[in-house]
């Protein structure tokens, strides 16, 4: 019986204090203890440093552009410090434990972000459009021997983050720096976040069509010359790549350490591609020039044949490649124990080209070119991509 008693008084208690506060005791609370100056350090002693720590909460990134390395993010600072004159005992003010004064009443670290790409002002007063995708944070005009600041905590609170559809947050960090100038020594605070572009987008708009583009390009060697339509695909493929390309340079920053690989890439196909249209110009003026009146070298005839063979075209019928194999062995004497070593096998390849002037004509000589053409950049646009895709790949792999 004794126990439930007490139990009651206390609850009692607990309801009569709970009770006693009213709005008459907060603003008697407020009227006590707000009698500093908001301009003043609210300390007793002034050679005492301030300590203010501060929490970055991060709620939403809204948007990236990579050209002005401007970063767009929503979030909110958790700042703490101790203000020796807002001290009172909470039954004087009928259990009041908790106040909300007003800020402009009272005194605030004057936090400001140094990397904005606004006009630089005190945190509160504008909403700060960031530069990259760090906070460098330090206190206005105040240097280390009177207010220093801290991290709350070595990340950013992700508590109230709201992902973004075209950027992945991947880490974050915070950490204390101390700059050193003329009149002092300044604390800076900076935050740092990391994101990664999600890649499904650039894949279906960038590289997809990148890649299909370069490797149709390639085929404009297989185009008959007489079709008259090989000279205007050349150059329409080479018109596709400038347009993607300045698409791409128009999405990458201006000025940059690190060029991205796909502007690179880029870069390489469209000058593999005016290198098309060049060579597309000297074959089609070798299949249109005269036989008779200049006939083909008898030098440049074996070069042709030796092409021939190297791309595995078949000549004219009275203008074949004799190619003739010679194997040369040799063998040592058998040893007494009747084994029997054999040396090693010499192959000889000797090719004899036989050509006729009259059937070697330019056309057959643009014909071979076009062969060669079409198999030595359809190696190179293949290792090139490859190495390209493997790179991306494994960057990706990397940072995730």
């Amino acid at each position: 019986m004794m126990r439930q008693l007490a139990v009651l008084f206390l609850a009692l208690g607990v309801a009569h204090l709970a009770l006693g506060q009213s709005a008459d005791n907060f603003t008697k609370l407020q009227r006590d203890i707000i009698t500093i100056d908001p301009r003043v350090r609210p300390v007793k002693d002034y050679s005492k440093v301030t300590q203010v720590t501060v929490s970055f909460h991060l709620t939403s990134i809204n948007g990236f552009e990579t050209v002005n390395q401007k970063l767009i993010s929503n979030g909110w600072l958790m700042v703490v410090w101790q203000n020796e004159y807002m001290v009172w005992d909470p039954a004087d003010y009928g259990g009041a434990m908790v106040i909300y004064p007003d800020p402009d009443k009272v005194w605030r670290p004057r936090l400001s972000i140094i990397n904005t790409m606004k006009d630089l002002k005190p945190i509160g007063e504008d909403y700060i459009v960031m530069q990259h995708c760090q906070w460098d944070i330090f206190v206005w005009g105040e240097d280390l021997n009177v207010t220093d600041i801290h991290p709350a905590l070595p990340y950013i609170e992700l508590d109230t983050y709201t992902g973004n559809g075209e950027w992945e947050l991947m880490s974050t960090r915070a950490w204390r720096s101390v700059r050193h100038l003329d009149s002092g020594s300044f604390p800076f605070v900076h935050f740092e976040i990391t994101i990664r572009r999600r890649p499904s987008l650039t894949v279906l708009t960038v590289l997809l069509p990148v890649t299909l583009l370069a490797a149709i390009n390639v085929y404009v060697f297989t185009i008959p010359s007489e079709s008259g339509e090989r000279l205007s695909y050349a150059i329409t493929a080479l018109l596709s790549f400038g347009v993607f390309m300045s698409f791409i340079m128009d999405h990458m920053p201006s000025s940059a350490e690190t060029i991205s690989i796909v502007a690179i890439n880029m870069s390489f196909l469209l000058i593999l591609s005016a290198v098309y249209v060049l060579l597309c110009i000297l074959s089609l003026r070798l299949f249109h020039r005269d036989d008779h009146k200049h006939p083909v070298p008898k030098s440049l005839q074996t070069v042709i044949v030796w092409l021939e063979v190297l791309v595995c075209l078949d000549p004219p019928s009275r203008n074949k490649v004799h190619v003739i194999q010679v194997d040369n062995a040799t063998s040592d004497d058998v040893n007494k124990k009747g084994k029997k070593v054999m040396g090693s096998v010499l192959k000889k390849w000797r090719h004899d080209a036989y050509t006729d002037p009259a059937e070697m004509t330019w056309r057959r000589v643009s014909r071979t070119l076009d062969k060669l053409f079409f198999r030595l950049f359809f190696v190179i646009l293949f290792a090139t991509t490859s190495a390209a895709l493997i790179i991306m790949v494994a960057n990706y792999v990397n940072y995730s």
